[in-house]
């Protein structure tokens, strides 16, 4: 590639969403580009070979002397069951620790390593040189991207307000490092065979010694990410937006206001109306879990009892998609075969009393953006769901119905972020389909044309 091709793409940036169910990444090739030309969702779950081509599962898994990343892990995870093993699922609880530092210095349970080999640090050196893989083989088969783009600048988004827009030192050390494992590790991390610990460990102690350089830039606060995308992609953009991303692990909820007079628009936080609850995802989860235990009932050993809360943890999230999307799911474990239906979870009482927490969560933001836009004499505001739990069907009613907790002339407009934009109008059903769930990575990769007012 000539100086010219390379100076071309300097202000190309991939962004990496660590969700804490699906790990996701997008390019963006320049931010002055039309939106259909510039911003690219990178498929790396079908190079991963998961179910959907832009999502794949945040797992990793340690199994007789070998690691495994995706949806490898996830199956390896669901053998393991019998063996009181769990997987690592997520990554996302270093990334919002309050001391990140010592989050990272932790050793992983014996239940998820049982060499006592790895740290925290190690696993997320690790996942992320995995992700660089993905990403530089998604790039490598993709019609319309050059291959110098696979060495743009790094942002990753994170559940956490960071102050100002500079680098972590933390994280970026950790980036470095996860460049050379990707480096010196390369095509092993796709491998259906996993990789070995002896491999890994040699390659994690090279990198500690000599780091590669990881292009990372900066950490983008989520919410505000959403936002952005919420303004480059909407035909109809309003001044003030609340963003509601509901993920696995969290719930974030943050409001901005937008200032289309600048150049570029101007996107700047009511503060006053971030909050972060854990009345998220794996909530649910937990709830139809035990839901689920309750149904099922009989005699249990302690050992059988464990092992059936394994299988159904790492069945969860397959179970509640097949709920809200055909009114029951069923599980078989053994013999039997035990059977829930939506309206016996919306009766529950443990899941009523959530959703009227989570009701009292939204319109404590919804409330201290509403007063915002009556004192600026606005007409709307947008409330935008991202995240996996956007298009749960209770949650515009929900939304709806914290809204109404307060009378106001200010009318809501609430529905999931998707590719309105009249660019968009022709994008493949896989975009249209998990746009909510990518937007983030989206957003984080032109959240610049948008800087804080």
């Amino acid at each position: 590639m000539d100086d010219g091709e390379s100076m071309r793409y300097e202000r190309a940036r991939i962004c990496i969403d660590f969700g804490t169910a699906l790990s996701k990444a997008s390019i963006c090739l320049d931010p002055l580009m039309p939106l259909d030309v510039g911003v690219k969702p990178l498929p790396i779950g079908a190079i991963a070979r998961a179910e959907h081509p832009l999502l794949t599962p945040s797992v990793l898994y340690v199994d007789q002397g070998r690691l495994y990343f995706g949806p490898a892990a996830l199956e390896h995870a669901r053998r393991g069951v019998d063996s009181a093993r769990d997987p690592l699922l997520s990554f996302k609880t270093v990334l919002g620790a309050t001391d990140p530092n010592a989050a990272l210095a932790q050793k992983l349970r014996p239940s998820m390593d049982p060499t006592g080999t790895f740290t925290a640090r190690d696993a997320l050196v690790l996942y992320l040189a995995y992700l660089d893989q993905l990403i530089r083989e998604a790039i490598d088969l993709a019609p319309n991207i050059p291959n110098i783009a696979a060495n743009a600048r790094r942002r990753y988004t994170s559940p956490v307000w960071r102050p100002g827009s500079g680098v972590d030192k933390t994280f970026e050390a950790i980036f470095d490092e996860a460049a050379a494992v990707s480096q010196r590790l390369g095509r092993l991390f796709i491998a259906p065979e996993g990789i070995s610990i002896a491999q890994c460990k040699d390659a994690l102690d090279r990198a500690a010694a000599q780091p590669g350089n990881g292009m990372m830039e900066t950490g983008v606060f989520e919410p505000h990410a959403a936002a952005a995308t919420a303004l480059a992609f909407t035909n109809a953009p309003t001044r003030y937006v609340l963003v509601f991303d509901m993920g696995a692990g969290t719930v974030d909820m943050a409001a901005f206001e937008f200032d289309e007079t600048t150049d570029p628009p101007a996107l700047s936080e009511i503060k006053e109306a971030r909050q972060c609850s854990a009345l998220a995802g794996d909530e649910i989860d937990r709830i139809l879990a035990e839901l689920y235990m309750r149904k099922r009932g009989g005699e249990k050993s302690r050992e059988d009892e464990l092992k059936l809360k394994r299988t159904i943890v790492l069945a969860a999230r397959d179970l509640k998609r097949e709920l809200f999307t055909t009114g029951k799911c069923s599980l078989k474990t053994g013999w039997m075969a035990t059977t829930v239906r939506a309206n016996e979870l919306m009766e529950d009482p443990n899941f009523r009393t959530y959703l009227t927490a989570l009701r009292e969560t939204i319109a404590a933001s919804l409330h201290r953006v509403i007063v915002r836009a009556e004192q600026q004499n606005a007409d709307v505001v947008d409330v935008v769901l991202a995240g996996g739990g956007s298009r749960l069907p209770f949650m515009v009613d929900l939304v709806k119905s914290a809204g109404a907790m307060r009378p106001t002339r200010v009318a809501l407009r609430i529905g999931p972020l998707s590719p309105s934009n009249s660019l968009y109008s022709s994008v493949d059903a896989s975009l249209r389909d998990a746009f909510p769930q990518i937007s983030m990575s989206v957003g984080g990769a032109l959240v610049e044309m948008m800087p804080a007012a």
